[in-house]
């Protein structure tokens, strides 16, 4: 019997999202306030597209064992997203040559069976540094907890962090720990790296553990976009109002955290409300970006952009080739990046539309920002999440599981080096543009 990646793919998520809100339902997993359907539904969903939004306070609201429960759903919705899956599909089931095919040019390898040796070495990687992350993260809580408290929020927020989720247990984010450039680092590693994905990581590894001779130009590209896009939301935080009259590491240390955090992660140093709308709307667009295929956080992806420059650029020299770092892109590549990207930003607007009538008494930027955090699955918010009504709640919801499986779903299916013969041919036809 043949299984589809695809399909296991979207019952995996699916599977995680009903098991939390089944486990989130119980009267053991909340500390504090009444039950909620919506509420348990909205966690779940939020914590399996590791996205970060919340309808309640997460270390108030729940316990520890709710907490957990959370926990493991974004270390599942993170790495094990792809991981997991991929495995049950290699254990219980023969994977039809189609799909083999897709996967390969997915992952970028030669065999199908070296794919149970990439997605190995990436969740051992994946492991070390969460374990790593945890260890600094524990020493930088005890100076303000017990080693039982700080162990438990350097574990936390390691997973968190490196899953891009967004998390945490405090309801100003990390706002009280802006002065703490320690702790502001080490999240922005965190969060940096799951963001590379797991095929840069090892790809960096294999390159100067191993002796490569080159990076594949696939880590090119997701490293200098990555630092692109990173740079200038540095300098957009930097001389922003909201850091405007603080000292200068104060300034760069929370302006690069926010730099690196606002892309994927949705942790804030500096509270979110404080921003002006000059710097809310370029937020939108930083948040579009999201970061690598394969990593833990979502948007239209870094190497989608890329393509999409190189098609921009390419039209207007007038050239048929589109070229990335002295390397010609395959037009179907460059048509499907294209794709996503229409498709993202139209799914956007019809998320946000609907959404602006639901709730027509709520700022209509503020509706669109969170309709951007939830389908880029970033998890930043202008405060209005709590105050959505129930069909508000939903919908987000819905745009939380679109933006993170809609993407994915639709890579698999497009990326399908097999091209189909057309039986029919017609005209050609110009038509004028701009």
């Amino acid at each position: 019997m043949n299984y589809s990646p695809t399909k296991t793919l979207i019952l995996f998520f699916l599977g995680l999202i009903i098991a939390g809100v089944l486990l989130l339902s119980l009267p053991a997993a909340r500390s504090s306030g009444s039950f909620s359907f919506v509420t348990s539904l909205f966690t779940s969903v939020s914590a399996v597209c590791v996205t970060g939004l919340s309808v309640v306070n997460i270390g108030e609201y729940y316990s520890t064992f709710g907490q957990i429960v959370i926990l493991i759903l974004v270390q599942l919705g993170g790495i094990g997203y792809m991981f997991v899956s991929t495995f049950i599909t290699l254990l219980f089931g023969k994977i039809a040559l189609k799909d083999r095919r897709i996967m390969q040019d997915i992952f970028d390898i030669s065999s199908f069976s070296g794919l149970k040796k990439l997605l190995s070495k990436a969740i051992f990687f994946a492991l070390a540094i969460e374990f790593t992350g945890a260890i600094i993260l524990t020493f930088i809580f005890l100076r303000s907890f017990s080693f039982l408290k700080s162990a438990y929020l350097g574990i936390f927020y390691s997973i968190t962090a490196f899953c891009n989720a967004g998390f945490g247990f405090f309801c100003d984010s990390l706002v009280r720990f802006a002065n703490d450039p320690a702790l502001l680092y080490v999240i922005s590693v965190l969060v940096l790296i799951g963001g590379l994905g797991f095929l840069v990581i090892v790809d960096i590894y294999d390159t100067y553990r191993e002796k490569h001779l080159h990076l594949r130009t696939h880590t090119k590209v997701v490293l200098s976009v990555t630092a692109a896009i990173t740079f200038f939301a540095f300098i957009l935080f930097l001389f922003s109002d909201t850091l405007r009259g603080h000292g200068v590491f104060y300034s760069i240390n929370n302006a690069f955290f926010q730099a690196v955090s606002a892309r994927t992660a949705g942790f804030y140093s500096v509270s979110v409300n404080l921003f002006s709308e000059f710097t809310d709307v370029m937020l939108l667009f930083l948040m579009s970006a999201g970061a690598s295929p394969g990593s833990t956080a979502g948007g239209i992806k870094v190497t989608t952009l890329a393509l999409v420059f190189a098609f921009a650029i390419s039209v207007l020299k007038g050239d048929d080739d589109f070229v990335l770092f002295k390397r010609r892109i395959p037009v179907d590549l460059v048509k499907k990046a294209l794709a996503v990207f229409i498709i993202f930003f139209a799914s956007i607007a019809f998320f946000s539309a609907i959404l602006i009538l639901l709730e027509s008494c709520l700022k209509p930027l503020a509706v669109i920002f969170e309709v951007f955090s939830a389908f880029a699955t970033v998890g930043l918010s202008l405060g209005i999440t709590a105050d959505l009504s129930v069909e508000g709640k939903v919908l987000i919801i819905v745009a939380m599981i679109a933006g993170r499986i809609g993407i994915l779903t639709l890579l698999i299916l497009v990326l399908n080096p097999v091209a189909k013969k057309k039986s029919i041919k017609y005209p050609e036809a110009r038509i004028l543009v701009g």
